[in-house]
């Protein structure tokens, strides 16, 4: 039991550690005009049919274009006054268009989107990716930043802080009771919270930027912080 809980609660430090410093960095989102030039380069010719999205996040939180973090810069093409695509172009013709132009731009590695009436895609260029999903409406380009290296470095210090609580946990065998009385309350926070973050990212809602583990803490605290003060 005491090793159990050992191990679990310091593989969870360590995947919040490793996620933190595997997220260090991540390059700024593109500006609203480069992305708008980006998007005008893959559908030439096509006018977006409402205002571009923009949502820059810390810890979790929705803030201002000012802040930096993960987030997402969102390209509507779906039929609205004003908008150049015509009933005909949208019924999934654009899709074949944007496929070979994107490429043609060096977008690489392309992977099918499932769960769309139309052929929807994700590549990447550099640490930028680009989904394109289409669902009938009209498409939609979202752009953003990859977070792989804060899910590998989650990983690898889960796995890490989970050996060193193992370890720690059989050099203090004959104080056991010790270990389980000051890890149980920690325990009881951590894990439940850990499995429904693991659970939300393994069936994410729509197209975007994958969690950065870290994260969620912050906002734990925040929440309950100002949940407090109300």
């Amino acid at each position: 039991m005491a090793m159990t809980l050992s191990a679990m609660v310091l593989g969870i430090a360590g995947a919040t550690a490793g996620s933190w410093i595997g997220g260090l960095d991540p390059g700024p989102l593109p500006g609203n005009a480069e992305a708008l030039r980006i998007a005008r380069d893959i559908l030439p010719g096509v006018t977006p049919a409402g205002e571009l999205d923009r949502r820059d996040f810390v810890y979790g939180s929705r803030l201002g274009d000012e802040e930096s973090g993960p987030g997402y810069v969102e390209i509507p093409y779906k039929l609205d006054d004003g908008s150049a695509i015509s009933a005909v172009e949208d019924d999934c013709s654009l899709d074949g268009l944007a496929r070979a132009n994107a490429m043609t731009q060096g977008w690489e590695d392309l992977d099918e989107i499932a769960g769309f009436s139309c052929t929807s895609w994700r590549a990447q260029r550099g640490d930028l990716v680009l989904a394109y999903t289409h669902d009938g409406l009209g498409p939609v380009m979202t752009f953003y930043r990859s977070t792989t290296g804060s899910t590998i470095g989650a990983l690898i210090g889960a796995v890490m802080g989970a050996l060193a609580g193992i370890a720690g946990s059989r050099a203090w065998s004959r104080r056991a009771w010790v270990q389980i009385a000051v890890l149980t309350s920690p325990a009881l926070i951590l894990v439940p919270v850990t499995a429904l973050v693991v659970v939300a990212s393994l069936s994410p809602e729509g197209e975007g930027p994958a969690l950065q583990f870290w994260t969620v803490w912050p906002t734990l605290f925040r929440s309950f912080f100002f949940y407090q003060l109300s």
